[in-house]
């Protein structure tokens, strides 16, 4: 019996190693305070433009309430939540309305192809000639690595930070207005 627990226990570290160098280590994040946004002045900047900011401060005075996140999501049927005979109604306006944030852009879909010339500014010199949707984080810039890192905590809620997609360009163009990007911007309500 105990040779079986040690067994599934060396699995189960074999299979956390594995997940861990398949993309990186799983790391869940929901922010609950703005203090790492705080520190970096420009992401603070980029966020107010946006109209993200007050999203965030929201985000720390509203705190996060697991069983309620859970309960709302596992009951979303159709743009409707029904919660202690409640029912909500999710759209991109109420989206908008309710987190501050303008509702400005196209929406998002996954499938989308990006131009790589909207890379180049934000890929280090000696990877902008690279052709991939997918790359590794470390062909950022590293000025914009706090910023994408919050983003990805904030919108993408992947909690994985090793490689960059097609995605989070678009979302950083977002925040750090690339000029002649407008046809790329995203709407950050419909994310």
């Amino acid at each position: 019996m105990a040779k079986e627990e040690n067994r599934g226990q060396n699995e189960e570290e074999r299979h956390e190693r594995r997940k861990y160098k398949k993309g990186g280590r799983i790391i869940r994040h929901e922010p609950t305070n703005t203090r790492e946004l705080m520190a970096s002045p420009i992401t603070v900047t980029s966020f107010k433009n946006v109209g993200c900011f007050e999203f965030c401060e929201k985000v720390e005075r509203i705190q996060h309430h697991p069983v309620l996140t859970i309960l709302f999501i596992t009951n979303l049927h159709d743009n409707q939540v029904t919660l202690a005979s409640v029912t909500f109604t999710i759209s991109l306006i109420i989206i908008a309305y309710a987190s501050g944030i303008p509702n400005i852009g196209r929406k998002w879909f996954e499938q989308g192809e990006l131009d790589h010339f909207y890379y180049e500014a934000y890929l280090k010199a000696r990877y902008k000639n690279e052709r991939k949707r997918i790359s590794p984080f470390s062909y950022l810039l590293d000025r914009y690595i706090p910023m994408i890192k919050i983003i990805m905590k904030y919108y993408t809620c992947e909690g994985r930070f090793s490689k960059l997609y097609s995605y989070h360009i678009q979302l950083l163009m977002n925040f750090t207005g690339l000029k002649n990007a407008q046809s790329a911007l995203l709407s950050l309500p419909g994310y």
